[in-house]
């Protein structure tokens, strides 16, 4: 479906990265202690590289497009439901929630808008009803000619929005790559879907470990104290930087794929 092979080889290794990634994450979510929001969240990255891996090749069919479009509006319900939630009730992860919510409605507009927003070919031509007989056989039939039609102009504007939104939740990943937790030792369960991440229960002990959160909610750091026994911490591959940018890599590689799809390549 990308015309440029040198693209369609770029973000064929993006989306095998960002959909190994979130295979490990969600086999790791559905075997650990961690919430369903997260699972869901890791899911719903894993059929997005699936997806954009198969968009970036081949056209799927009118009943797979189908398909995934339904696929991807109940992910972003879901993410938007759990987003408000989690703000009534004043709990970590609405911002993040919100931004797998915006993630899988780019998915469901990029899905549903091809048909708008990539040039199409159209047949132009005549079967030699303007043709006179008196005129020999060569002029019976007009040549059939393909021209390519331009997108929809509102849908263009729609789909340049959609790559600013992707743009603002691609440096909100990057900023929450940057800010993420640093597990020293001891680290409570996570609750969050985004930013949070353990790997074991801890022990309990007689003192509760101290730690650290940014304004939104973000814990940044967690410190056991003296004397506590602790579980290990999670490996630095699985870690909260590591999610983050991955979601981050993804945004940047639906708003090129979006790119090309408006542009033609």
């Amino acid at each position: 479906m990308i015309a440029s092979l040198p693209l369609a080889v770029a973000l064929s290794a993006v989306f095998a990265v960002t959909g190994a990634y979130a295979l490990v994450r969600w086999s790791a979510a559905m075997t650990g202690p961690l919430p369903p929001a997260r699972r869901m969240a890791e899911l719903a990255h894993l059929l997005m590289s699936v997806a954009m891996l198969v968009m970036t090749w081949m056209w799927a069919g009118t009943t797979g497009i189908t398909a995934a479009i339904i696929l991807f509006t109940v992910f972003a319900g879901y993410f938007v439901l759990d987003s408000v939630r989690r703000y009534r009730t004043g709990s970590h992860g609405c911002a993040g929630g919100s931004a797998h919510a915006l993630m899988a409605a780019a998915m469901v507009w990029m899905l549903a808008a091809m048909p708008l927003i990539m040039p199409m070919p159209v047949v132009a031509g005549g079967s030699g009803h303007g043709a006179h007989s008196g005129h020999g056989g060569g002029a019976g039939t007009a040549m059939d000619m393909t021209a390519p039609t331009g997108p929809a102009g509102w849908a263009v504007v729609l789909t340049i929005g959609a790559c600013a939104a992707l743009l603002a939740t691609s440096a909100f990943w990057a900023v929450r790559a940057l800010r993420a937790r640093t597990v020293v030792a001891g680290a409570p369960p996570a609750s969050d879907t985004t930013t949070t991440d353990t790997a074991a229960e801890p022990t309990p002990s007689d003192t509760a470990p101290s730690e650290t959160a940014s304004a939104d909610g973000t814990v940044l750091a967690v410190a056991a104290p003296a004397g506590t026994v602790t579980a290990p911490a999670p490996h630095r591959l699985l870690g909260h930087r590591s999610d983050a940018g991955c979601h981050a890599l993804m945004a940047l590689g639906m708003i090129a794929m979006l790119l090309a799809m408006v542009a033609g390549w």
